[in-house]
């Protein structure tokens, strides 16, 4: 007796709302005709193969685009969190997947207790909302070698009505077997138990310290909540792992989609909001972010949300956003991009979005944001998640999971003649610093400096800059603040200029966006030979 097993997926779409089904048989050979059941998937591991990878282009690197489809539950949602090498999924109804570096999807035993079948069988299930009823976020915390505490926000059906709640368990790897212990408990339930699961359920979590955990939570449609203090919903809560106590520390959110720390510390969120208005916040103990009070936005079928008319549109009286999107991208996760891979990107954030269909990476200088470059993938992006070699994973709806690595197809003759796209990482400057620091050179320095000739531009020539006095070149007329520098140009302070010209000599006009691995080619550059 032979079997194998064989998986079938249909996408479709209903009512303008995208759908992916699923089905996994089992085929057993026998001497009659071959019979055929529905799996119930003991098969584990399953062959997945990628697809043909698709390049991108950016305004400073090319991309490579790869993905791999997973089986997929009905409805939206579902998490993504690096583990290792390998990339840890949890679908929407809380079963657990990981594709490996071969590409290979290994399905793993165990759910997350949602008490889905009770709700599925429930003869007014649709007054629950059951479409909604989702996993939404994953969290590892390693705990010792090869072993992780797994924390889970999801809907939970209670008979009568819907949790929103945060458990945990423990995963154990063990070389290439992992598993999911089924001994699951309950650290925390939002307040109150809801009437319906929503799509605005929030539930993106970081790690605040060894015991605690900062979760943010959506309003569920029920948007007088955010201003209760007596409610969880449309809050930020610090949640103890070991007892499950929470504090509210920030309130006024709407469904937020999105929870990052750089390493500053400093919290990042980014929220849905209603048409116009998704949101790009700092996160701070005591804020009022003012749901459902201020909005940049109007509610979907044009309803004024604000009592004001003068009022419409603004964000008066509350906490504003760092920067907010009009119109909406539909905005997902975020994540602080670490340089391992894309070194040019700095600290920079990358935000997805579902309506957009885009990645979007935000330059930054601290708390303030510069300018916002959309990268097009052409699908609707749940989750992100940075992986250990720096490749930047990306969960689609419908169950695809992609990853975006370095490309240099771009870098052909004819794409380098394309002077709308600035290409700086091809093979022939790869390791090259003084090649790559002239194409940088070229890209924030030449529209105002000369280097070749003893001639100034709209900025001194920079020919013999290091090591010459600051604000010392005769014949431009340098601001008061750079003639007041009684110190000479080096390594350091070009870096420190470069990087925040304003800080560096308060009151020049001067301002730049360069991360300090762009500053340092340009220096090696200039003061080559």
């Amino acid at each position: 007796m032979q079997g194998k097993c064989l998986s079938v997926q249909v996408d479709y779409d209903k009512e303008g709302v995208s759908y992916s089904a699923t089905a996994v048989f089992g085929i057993v050979g026998t001497a009659g005709a071959p019979t055929t059941h529905l799996y119930d998937p003991q098969c584990g591991h399953l062959p997945s193969n990628p697809s043909s990878p698709q390049t991108l282009t950016t305004h400073l690197y090319g991309l490579q685009s790869t993905w791999v489809r997973l089986q997929w539950d009905r409805v939206r949602g579902g998490a993504i969190a690096p583990l290792g090498n390998d990339l840890l999924v949890a679908t929407p109804w809380g079963r657990f997947a990981l594709v490996r570096p071969n590409w290979e999807v290994a399905y793993l035993e165990g759910n997350v207790p949602m008490n889905k079948a009770e709700l599925q069988a429930h003869p007014d299930r649709e007054h629950f909302n059951w479409s909604h009823f989702r996993v939404a976020d994953i969290l590892l915390k390693r705990h010792s070698a090869g072993r992780y505490d797994l924390f889970v926000t999801h809907h939970y059906f209670t008979g009568e009505c819907i949790r929103f709640r945060l458990s945990a368990t423990t995963l154990v790897q063990q070389g290439a077997a992992v598993s999911v212990s089924p001994a699951w408990r309950t650290i925390f339930d939002a307040e109150p138990c809801l009437s319906a699961a929503s799509d605005q359920a929030g539930g993106r979590m970081v790690t605040d310290g060894p015991d605690h955990l900062l979760v943010v939570i959506g309003d569920h449609k029920q948007d007088e909540y955010a201003q209760d203090p007596a409610s969880h919903l449309g809050k930020l809560v610090r949640v103890e792992i070991a007892t499950g106590r929470a504090e509210t520390l920030a309130l006024g959110l709407r469904n937020p989609q999105g929870l990052a720390r750089d390493a500053d510390g400093t919290v990042w969120e980014t929220e849905h909001g209603p048409r116009g208005g998704d949101e790009l916040n700092l996160l701070e103990p005591g804020g009022n972010y003012g749901w459902n009070q201020v909005t940049y936005g109007f509610e979907y079928r044009g309803k004024i949300i604000v009592s004001r008319i003068e009022e419409v549109g603004r964000h008066e009286g509350f906490t504003k956003p760092v920067f907010a999107w009009v119109p909406s991208i539909g905005i997902s996760n975020l994540i602080v991009n670490d340089e391992r891979l894309f070194p040019l990107w700095g600290d920079d954030l990358l935000i997805s979005s579902l309506k957009g269909h885009s990645l979007f990476r935000v330059r930054r200088d601290g708390t303030d944001v510069h300018y916002v470059e959309p990268v097009k993938v052409g699908y609707r992006i749940r989750d992100l998640a940075q992986m250990p070699d720096g490749r930047i994973a990306l969960l689609a709806d419908a169950g695809r999971v992609h990853f975006l690595s370095r490309s240099y197809a771009h870098c052909n003759e004819e794409a380098k003649r394309n002077r709308s796209v600035y290409v700086i990482d091809c093979p022939d400057t790869v390791g090259t610093v003084a090649a790559t620091g002239a194409q940088l050179y070229n890209m924030y320095c030449s529209g105002c400096h000369n280097l070749n000739v003893k001639q100034h531009g709209r900025g001194p020539h920079l020919v013999g800059v290091l090591g010459r006095r600051i604000g010392s070149v005769s014949g431009y007329p340098f601001s008061d603040a750079l003639r007041a520098r009684d110190e000479v140009w080096t390594q350091s302070t070009l870096e420190r200029f470069l990087a925040n010209p304003k800080q560096f000599a308060p009151g020049t006009s001067k301002s730049l966006n360069i991360t300090p691995a762009e500053a340092r080619a340009i220096i090696d550059f200039i003061g080559g030979d």
